[in-house]
């Protein structure tokens, strides 16, 4: 009996073994079709007459640098009373447009009122007086004729006449005066532009020379860029520029108009002024970037058409001198424009390459 199982145990490993073995075999094509050795002719994709290429070129462009300011209004005025009284009314507020001579801010005028009544009531006392020594001095006139009064009489006459004449001026000037204080209660635009901020509120009191409002002339307007030293000695005054204001926004040509001609200590820059036409939703304060030619040079372009991307690889097909198709590896820079990309490395000026599109290709 032991034997027995002995035996259906060794025929089961042998069974095993054998096939282990074919496994093997199978697995290392030992029952397939085997290639004889040797070259065999291999079909090579060809460009056809009627295939559709284009051969890479090179172009010079300009390469520039960009500096990052602050548009700011070219003239910025600062709005501020002349007199010390309370503020009845402010009449405008930030973001307006105003133009010149227009009535900003009403003061409170009661006392201005009351002096203007009181000069203009001295103006007619002053007058009523003068009559009066009119009337003595044409009647002392007379009377020296005659040889009524002695010239020391006339001379009094004539001196008092004199002085309530001077009075009356006086008395005039004073109301002039006044009428003018009264007209610093009404403070107006000095030029048309755009009201920038507001520092007060009706019930503040106004102090002479303290700014109300600030106003600026939209229609003048600049960016002002510092500019790094070696930079800045190769612009000049009248130079034309691109400016791009902000992130998305447009992008204008700008005029220099002013470089101040002094260096920041700490960071070596020049401020640099460039004025901006008049355009649609730019403002002071907007963010901009100057951009600042530095020189020439050459790229390699290849039309966006041409080339192909297999997950984070980008190919082209280039065409050789037998017409026949390799594709190659490439590295892209920045699109150039539109309809081209700059290549970086992998193609050279002259090398053509195949169109994906294109029909004609045919096989060896």
């Amino acid at each position: 009996m032991a034997a027995h199982r002995s035996m259906v145990r060794a025929a089961q490993v042998g069974g095993g073994f054998v096939a282990m073995v074919l496994l093997i075999m199978w697995m290392s094509g030992f029952f397939g079709h085997k290639i004889a050795p040797g070259f065999g002719a291999v079909a090579v994709p060809t460009a056809g007459s009627g295939a559709a290429t284009v051969t890479i070129s090179e172009q010079a462009v300009p390469v520039v640098e960009e500096a990052a300011g602050t548009v700011q209004a070219e003239r910025k005025t600062g709005v501020s009373a002349r007199i010390l009284a309370t503020i009845r009314e402010m009449l405008v507020r930030a973001g307006e447009e105003v133009q010149k001579g227009d009535v900003l801010v009403r003061l409170d005028d009661r006392d201005l009122q009351v002096k203007a009544l009181e000069v203009r009531r001295a103006v007619d006392a002053a007058e009523a007086a003068h009559q009066r020594r009119q009337a003595d001095y044409d009647r002392a006139v007379q009377l020296k004729h005659q040889g009524i009064i002695s010239q020391g009489e006339f001379d009094q006459t004539e001196s008092a006449y004199k002085v309530s004449a001077a009075e009356v001026e006086r008395a005039r000037e004073a109301v002039r005066g006044a009428e003018v204080a009264l007209s610093y209660a009404e403070i107006r635009a000095p030029v048309s532009g755009r009201v920038v901020d507001r520092y007060a509120d009706p019930g503040d009191t106004a102090v002479p020379g303290k700014p109300l409002l600030a106003l600026y002339d939209p229609t003048a307007l600049r960016i002002e860029v510092p500019v790094r030293e070696s930079l800045a000695l190769g612009l000049k005054l009248g130079d034309t520029l691109d400016v791009r204001i902000g992130v998305d926004g447009p992008v204008l040509r700008g005029v220099l108009d002013e470089i101040v001609p002094q260096a920041e200590a700490g960071s070596r820059t020049f401020l640099v002024k460039v004025g901006l036409p008049k355009g649609e939703n730019v403002y002071t304060g907007m963010f901009g970037r100057l951009v600042i030619p530095t020189g020439q040079r050459t790229r390699v372009l290849v039309p966006r058409a041409a080339v192909q991307t297999v997950g984070q690889l980008t190919f082209v097909t280039v065409v050789g001198p037998d017409q026949r198709l390799a594709r190659r590896l490439i590295t892209l820079g920045p699109p150039a424009d539109s309809e081209n990309f700059e290549v970086l490395s992998g193609l050279r000026p002259g090398e053509v390459v195949l169109l994906p599109a294109a029909e004609g290709v045919t096989g060896d």
